[in-house]
């Protein structure tokens, strides 16, 4: 009786499975990642900065959550300022930070040196696609419908409805993020962005670089 009970527990343990392990990798994070408010609405990542994200001032508010594309939380709003936000990754074992832009096969960011009028910019937008032109002017001051802001760069790379935070750069250098313009890519027209060093060294962030 002894023997069969002992074969019995046997041929249990070798048929039982091995308990599967699986371990999720993390999502990228690029500039030009779509990501979503607390509240649903869709808006965009920037250039990424270490530990932090750079999103548009529409994306939330103080202490807002900003989710991934797959509606996973990155973490809260913890800076709010008149042309860009600050998001801090709390959840950071879901995320990686990467130096590339969504939907540009380019080379990866290296740096941010500005470039001067007359140099050409590039902008990835999610309505236009890849579109580059040159800057026209800086510290150009506009007036929008939430306020008037100074110290943007003027460019003539058109926009559209939806390309909004298109990362703005030359090359691999990060320049910043489009904040709309006038007219459109049929007729031609503006954009504006505000440079994105004067966020560096404001907010004291690191550009993740490749």
């Amino acid at each position: 009786m002894r023997t069969l009970l002992l074969v019995l527990t046997l041929l249990v343990a070798t048929a039982a499975p091995a308990a599967a392990t699986t371990s999720a990798l993390p999502t990228p994070l690029e500039a030009g990642t779509t990501l979503y408010t607390s509240s649903g609405a869709r808006c965009a990542n920037g250039f990424n900065v270490r530990g932090h994200l750079l999103i548009s001032p529409s994306c939330g508010t103080l202490g807002t959550v900003v989710r991934g594309p797959n509606m996973v939380d990155i973490g809260p709003v913890v800076a709010v300022r008149s042309t860009y936000l600050v998001v801090r990754i709390t959840n950071t074992a879901a995320w990686v930070q990467r130096p590339t832009i969504a939907g540009y096969a380019g080379s990866a960011i290296t740096g941010s040196l500005e470039t001067p009028v007359g140099g050409q910019v590039c902008a990835v937008g999610r309505t236009t696609g890849w579109r580059c032109g040159t800057v026209q002017a800086k510290n150009v001051t506009v007036n929008y419908p939430g306020g008037i802001v100074y110290g943007l760069t003027r460019t003539n790379v058109c926009t559209e409805p939806g390309d909004q935070w298109a990362p703005i750069f030359t090359g691999s250098q990060a320049q910043g993020h489009s904040l709309g313009g006038s007219g459109n890519c049929s007729v031609g027209g503006s954009s504006f962005f505000y440079p994105l060093n004067r966020i560096l060294a404001a907010e004291r962030l690191t550009l993740v670089t490749g």
